[in-house]
């Protein structure tokens, strides 16, 4: 493995997408287009996380060989961000489906089911750009709401990562990743 230079990225800015769950991947990652719509606006301090969560691992062995095999359990992923926007669409995240009938008004029900969707994120370093695609999230609230007088409203939420089968669970797109062009 070289050193390569081009290949570190510092996201200063960077968008969410959402579309409907299993839809493909951006024509362009770098300009995703109808059917991806963006979430709104999100926090630049508490950026977007990438979490894992067990995948813990048991050394297995015999008599004759203490550290024969490991066995790992799977590994699930989340996204979490936070949502500046007060409009429908961020308060449906956090809340799950509302009450919109009464214009001016979004009603919590208090179901708070977790919407599905897919999911592209592009982060973007100046000219530099990474994405990552998620055909399948579930997304509802991840915390409390920040109600600061010296920071925008926030809705946390998290996009717990999914799987629809026979398809990976989740696609990075970066210059030099995959293949080697021969």
């Amino acid at each position: 493995m070289a050193l390569n230079d081009g290949a570190v990225l510092i996201p200063g800015t960077g968008r969410v997408y959402l579309a409907a769950a299993g839809q493909a991947p951006p024509t362009d990652p770098r300009d995703p287009a109808d059917p991806w719509s963006i979430v709104g606006h999100t926090s630049r301090e508490e950026g977007l996380t990438i979490t894992r969560d067990a995948g813990d691992s048991e050394v297995k062995g015999t008599w004759e060989n203490p550290a024969l095999r490991e066995r790992r359990e799977p590994a699930t992923w989340a996204i979490t961000f936070q949502l500046h926007q007060l409009d429908n669409n961020a308060l449906e995240l956090f809340f799950g489906q509302g009450d919109i009938d009464t214009p001016g008004v979004f009603g919590v029900n208090g179901v708070g089911d977790p919407v599905e969707r897919g999911l592209f994120v592009r982060m973007i370093d100046g000219a530099a750009e990474a994405g990552l695609y998620v055909p399948r999230v579930s997304i509802g609230s991840d915390d409390d709401i920040s109600v600061d007088v010296e920071n925008f409203l926030a809705f946390p939420v998290r996009a717990q990562v999914l799987q629809i089968t026979g398809s990976n669970l989740m696609d990075w797109y970066a210059p030099g990743l995959g293949a080697t062009p021969a």
